[in-house]
């Protein structure tokens, strides 16, 4: 197929001007003109003098010939891609981790008003500060929504970093692509290996010898009872686990902890698990609380990762009506005991688009409530009963406290915890299994890895110093 050589030089033009604006504004008098018209022609000259040192035909590097095309098209997409990894290394070579202020925030996305429905209540939604927490309230009146529904500012660090990390290992080309090429049936299951973004870098770097490891995601579709086909990517071990929260320190995710803990007068607060929730078309929201009679103790706080421009409000969250909202860019949605909330009704399958929230429950662990999170069956890991509680209890007060001293950047983990199989026999090729809702491998917790052994655990060393970085 021919195409034109303006037009991919221009692409390459436009990704790599708006890759320089995004770390420093150029001057004013920059001539924009002139530094485009030299760009063409010594871009040419070098394209063509490439080819021909590299033994391709004088008539191959003609500029409508597919040779030349293809070969521009190569080069220009390798040498965006090459500033990209300077930008990103100069970014971490002057930010310190977690601290929330080092990239410039992501683009405000516009929420359109116009796709308000006046059949729904409409929240107030200014800008917040990174953690700071608000009760949500009503557009209207200000009256107060619900008691566990909150809004809380992101640190700009933290959406760009949470995609980034699933962009890498290759999750976010699954969950784009996955609702339209190979859906599963309501009920269905499915699970998939990754290796870590950040281990590769750091191997790559030689900063690490350790082998790769492998961890366990699992995608399920929720049954008919949704009317969407919605499906939700989550964790499936405990290294998984672990990998998630690595990702949410360096996004500075501390700040929202401490904005949520403060706000909502807790003791302490952990991270039970981080997930996402992808979805091209719900006919009817399934409105639904994630947590009841946990004295106001455990939380899922939503946060926006993709949304299609032509998309309206994407979710709904019931106080004495149903009220629609945008996730937006500046704060995410907290959602607690007995908050009614559910998909916003959308379609999105007319220009292959795909909204993806990610998911990341929290929770305030005390005896009275340890019994209801262990019983969580929203996702395959943390798997529930006595392991679970067990589990659940060497996480409390893991990532930030009312007294101090404890956070995702420095945390040192869980306390010491170990599992065994309950049957015996177990066959690690069996661990993986599609038709089973987990069952095999949570008889099988040892052979199947669904917990790290203490040994390589290592509880109360810094996380950094245990997976290098």
């Amino acid at each position: 197929m021919k195409h034109s050589k303006a037009s991919i030089l221009s692409v390459a033009l436009i990704a790599g001007l708006a890759t320089v604006n995004a770390a420093e504004p150029l001057e004013k008098d920059f001539k924009y003109k002139d530094a485009l018209k030299y760009y063409h022609t010594e871009t040419a000259a070098l394209l063509k003098q490439s080819l021909l040192s590299a033994g391709f035909a004088i008539d191959e590097t003609n500029e409508v010939d597919d040779i030349y095309l293809d070969f521009a098209s190569r080069a220009l997409n390798a040498e965006k891609e090459r500033i990209e990894r300077i930008r990103d290394a100069l970014v971490s070579q002057t930010c310190s981790e977690g601290d929330g202020q080092c990239t410039p925030p992501p683009a405000k996305k516009k929420i359109d008003k116009s796709k308000y429905s006046p059949g729904f209540g409409h929240f107030l939604t200014h800008d917040l500060e990174p953690g700071q927490a608000e009760l949500m309230r009503w557009e209207h009146n200000g009256s107060i929504v619900q008691d566990y529904a909150v809004r809380v500012g992101l640190p700009p660090d933290l959406v760009p970093t949470i995609k980034a990390y699933v962009k890498d290992m290759g999750l976010l080309d699954i969950m784009t692509n996955m609702l339209y090429d190979d859906p599963l049936s309501p009920g269905d299951a499915k699970w998939f290996n990754f290796q870590s973004p950040y281990q590769k870098q750091s191997l790559a770097e030689g900063s690490s010898t350790d082998e790769l490891r492998n961890f366990t995601w699992n995608v399920e579709r929720p049954d008919k009872k949704w009317k969407s086909d919605m499906h939700w990517f989550n964790t499936a071990d405990e290294l998984s686990h672990e990998e998630g929260l690595r990702v949410l320190a360096k996004g500075g995710f501390d700040q929202v902890l401490a904005g949520i803990g403060e706000k909502m007068g807790l003791d302490s607060l952990n991270i039970d698990g981080f997930g996402f929730v992808a979805v091209t078309n719900c006919d009817r929201g399934f409105i639904h609380t994630d947590w009841e009679d946990v004295d106001g103790r455990a939380f899922n706080f939503l946060v926006g990762i993709e949304s299609p421009d032509q998309g309206g409000p994407e979710l709904i969250v019931e106080g004495d009506v149903k009220g629609e909202i945008y996730y937006g860019s500046n704060a995410g949605i907290l959602v607690g005991d007995g908050t009614r909330h559910g998909t916003r009704e959308c379609d999105h399958r007319a220009y292959r688009g795909v909204r993806i929230a990610c998911s990341i429950y929290l929770s305030d662990v005390t005896e009275d409530n340890l019994e209801t999170l262990a019983g969580d069956t929203t996702s395959i890991f943390p798997p529930t009963g006595k392991t679970a509680a067990d589990w659940v209890w060497t996480q409390g007060g893991r990532h930030w406290s009312k007294k101090g001293g404890r956070s995702l950047v420095d945390d040192v983990g869980r306390t010491p915890f170990n599992v065994e199989d309950e049957m015996e026999g177990c066959k690690k090729h069996l661990c993986i299994r599609d038709d089973d809702e987990g069952r095999y491998r949570n008889s099988c917790m040892k052979t199947c890895k669904v917990f790290m052994n203490d040994e390589d655990y290592k509880p109360g060393t810094e996380r950094r110093e245990v997976y290098g970085y």
